[in-house]
């Protein structure tokens, strides 16, 4: 395990450094720190964390978040994510873990985080084609992890009153509902996000929590485009609040 710390001072504005070639953040790590935000608390844990870019933007529009730790299984994208905290000016409050999130994480208290998250890969072994790419490949299937071992770590690390917020292929709910019920993690909060207004959702936001009497809620769907590569005002605005206050 070896992790990355720096002390920093006022917040610069943001900007996210990300391998030229290989695994690059796309919309989803954006949607998913936007939907994750209402649920922040003073500590946050982002499984896979990849260039760091959800534990940034939550960080900077959160300020009850004081301690937020990054987990990722590769070294590239980990020292991509290091780099990102501290030219950030967020290394008092952001780290960032080189581990495998299968296994028990050293330095990380069980059932301690206010808040987890997870964009984790979306293909299982064997579903389309496999990217000649070994960083793309990890992250887009499921070789270094699966779905039940990120729901298996958020059970571990969610604390009692915590919430665990995540985004994944809309045909993969009826699975998340089963692992999430088997982590101990039942699903309070969803919303549909459909690429546009006359098709079908095609990605979902999900919060849950260990509460057994919380009531689920259903959210209005977010639409990503309004027109051919314009984004839809909703998005539209959650990038302008991320990327350019």
């Amino acid at each position: 395990m070896t992790r990355c710390r720096d002390r920093g001072g006022a917040i610069p504005p943001l900007r996210v450094r990300q391998p030229e070639k290989g695994y690059r953040f796309s919309i989803d790590s954006v949607l998913l720190a936007d939907f994750a935000s209402a649920y922040c608390g003073r500590s946050v844990l982002d499984l896979g964390t990849g260039s760091g870019v959800v534990l940034l933007l939550l960080a900077r529009r959160c300020d009850v978040l004081k301690t937020g730790v990054g987990v990722e299984i590769q070294r590239t994208l980990w020292e991509y994510a290091c780099r990102n905290i501290r030219e950030s000016g967020l290394g008092e409050r952001l780290s960032a873990v080189l581990g495998d999130l299968r296994e028990t994480v050293p330095g990380l208290s069980p059932r301690s985080f206010d808040l987890v998250v997870a964009n984790p890969p979306y293909r299982k072994i064997g579903e389309g084609r496999r990217n000649p790419d070994p960083r793309k490949e990890i992250a887009r299937h499921e070789v270094a992890c699966t779905m039940a071992d990120v729901f298996s770590a958020a059970g571990k690390y969610l604390a009692p009153r915590g919430r665990f917020a995540i985004v994944c292929p809309s045909a993969r709910l009826p699975e998340l509902f089963a692992l999430g019920e088997a982590a101990g993690i039942l699903p309070e909060t969803i919303r549909f996000v459909h690429p546009h207004a006359d098709e079908p959702a095609n990605r979902v936001l999900v919060a849950g929590s260990r509460r057994k009497t919380a009531e689920q809620v259903v959210l209005p769907p977010l639409v990503v485009y309004a027109g051919r590569r314009r984004y839809h005002p909703e998005v539209e605005k959650i990038f302008t609040g991320f990327f350019r206050e």
